[in-house]
């Protein structure tokens, strides 16, 4: 997208103009200045195969510039709006209602250029739609990958869940599991202190019949 070529004439006479493309640009739009130049409409875009010519008649001169299709009209009358005011604004203006063929192409033909490279940068730049559109893409992703996030976290927390039922259930069967085991060995600890008790009292039973015996007490 880019502006090609730019001229200001007085009817079919050139009298200055621009471009930095190689081809044969100047030879083309000479070629239809009578089309493109006797034009009451102020402003007038002609379409031209793969260029369009975009015309600003203004007091008798026309103020021309060939683009890319692709560049839109008003990018390209704002551009020749430009021209137009900084050629006013000089005494080139004057000079213009009878100078022959190019006699102004040394003093303004920079002019032509700067602005050309100024208005390509600017058409460069995103327009305010784009740039609300790529804020508006730009935020879409965030959130998306924001609710990626949240369903994986989702995710994990149901496994973290799970994880905790499964040691929750684990702790309950390690706790009846202690229990039976406490239990079990209580009893089992009660059966041997009372055989030990038994054993106890037997010996000491022994030990009392012995001594009576022994005694003639029995």
């Amino acid at each position: 997208m880019t502006l090609v070529y730019s001229l200001i004439c007085r009817g079919t006479t050139v009298l200055c103009d621009y471009t930095d493309k190689s081809g044969n640009f100047e030879t083309i739009t000479i070629s239809m200045l009578d089309r493109l130049c006797n034009q009451a409409e102020k402003k007038v875009t002609f379409h031209a195969g793969e260029y369009d010519y975009h015309v600003y008649n203004d007091d008798g001169l026309s103020y021309i510039v060939m683009t890319f299709k692709s560049v839109q009209p008003k990018m390209a009358f704002a551009y020749l709006r430009d021209v137009r005011r900084r050629f006013t604004q000089g005494p080139l203006v004057e000079r213009a209602i009878t100078a022959k063929a190019y006699e102004l192409r040394r003093e303004f033909t920079h002019v032509l250029g700067s602005q050309m490279e100024f208005h390509r940068d600017e058409m460069s730049k995103p327009t305010k739609l784009e740039s609300l559109t790529t804020q508006v893409e730009e935020v879409k992703d965030i959130m998306t990958q924001n609710i990626e996030k949240v369903l994986e976290r989702g995710e994990r927390l149901d496994i973290l869940v799970e994880k905790a039922h499964d040691l929750e259930a684990d702790a309950s069967t390690f706790k009846k599991t202690t229990t039976d085991l406490q239990r079990k060995y209580w009893w089992k600890n009660k059966k041997w202190t009372v055989i030990l008790i038994v054993i106890v009292l037997v010996i000491i039973l022994i030990i009392v019949l012995a001594v009576l015996g022994a005694t003639g007490k029995l």
